[in-house]
């Protein structure tokens, strides 16, 4: 679940500032831009009768073209670490880092991190504006929609229900876009006491 949960995090932002009901697309423009990427991130997950099941805390760092380092500081230290085909869920209590099984990318937010829109066939279109956000909407990627909220050209939250009808919620916050990051962000660096399972 938490894998999932990760997963559906990471599809992300450009700082491009049109409205999202002009002929421009936010989406478009931003996710074309993005080489590099830095953000705090706050994720909820509710039930179908909106009682919330989890609230975590943290902060990323993406590098185009496959690696990402999502580390959740709250309320557990653990980190998603994606370097180019390898997928590590590293948990620092437990002093484990476990190597994840290949999964199909396609189906995920991070879907959009590899590919560039403009080499895509089918790009989210502008669906509406609520609370200052301009939302657009992705349908034929995912096996369930998935939404992008963008404010002044920039991504702001993506909500989606997953396969169990829960809905999440990953909102950011002080992004950096196109950051220089250094190559070993995205090295397993890890105590040799943890144990490693592949």
């Amino acid at each position: 679940m938490k894998i999932k949960i990760f997963i559906l995090i990471t599809a992300l932002w450009a700082n491009v500032a049109i409205s999202g009901n002009s002929k421009t697309n936010q989406f478009f423009e931003f996710f074309n831009s993005v080489e590099s990427l830095k953000a705090n991130f706050s994720q909820t997950v509710y039930d179908e009768g909106f009682t919330l099941i989890s609230s975590t805390t943290g902060s990323f760092a993406f590098q185009r073209p496959k690696k990402l380092f999502w580390h959740t500081k709250k309320p557990n230290d653990q980190i998603l670490l994606l370097n180019n085909h390898e997928l590590w869920q590293i948990d620092t209590e437990l002093e484990q880092a476990v190597l994840q099984e290949k999964k199909d990318l396609s189906k995920t937010p991070l879907y959009w991190l590899i590919n560039r829109p403009d080499s895509l066939k089918n790009t989210p279109k502008f669906s509406h504006s609520e609370g200052g956000i301009d939302w657009y909407l992705a349908t034929n990627t995912y096996s369930q929609p998935i939404e992008f909220g963008f404010t002044d050209g920039l991504l702001r939250a993506i909500s989606l229900d997953n396969e169990l009808g829960q809905i999440i919620t990953i909102t950011f916050d002080q992004l950096a876009i196109n950051p220089t990051i250094t190559p070993k962000t995205f090295e397993l660096s890890i105590d040799s006491s943890f144990d490693i399972i592949r």
